[in-house]
């Protein structure tokens, strides 16, 4: 599990985030591939079908899936 904390500077949280278990519901209900990138000294990004993401709240709203269900 991954502090959202870490992959956001905008939207601060103390909950720790199931990201295996959301990244594979989001695979489930797409054909792309899900890649993560870091760049030098910045926050983390996702990249899913071509559009970039910059926290994993961010992600899972894209595609109508409730963070809260991958929540610990």
């Amino acid at each position: 599990m991954t502090d959202e904390k870490q992959h956001s500077e905008g939207q601060p949280s103390d909950l720790q985030v199931d990201v295996e278990g959301l990244l594979a519901a989001i695979q489930a209900r797409t054909s792309g591939e899900i890649r993560e990138f870091m760049d030098q000294g910045q926050t983390p990004r996702l990249e899913v079908e071509g559009e970039i993401y910059y926290s994993y709240t961010e992600l899972a709203e894209a595609f109508e899936i409730d963070i809260s269900n991958y929540r610990a």
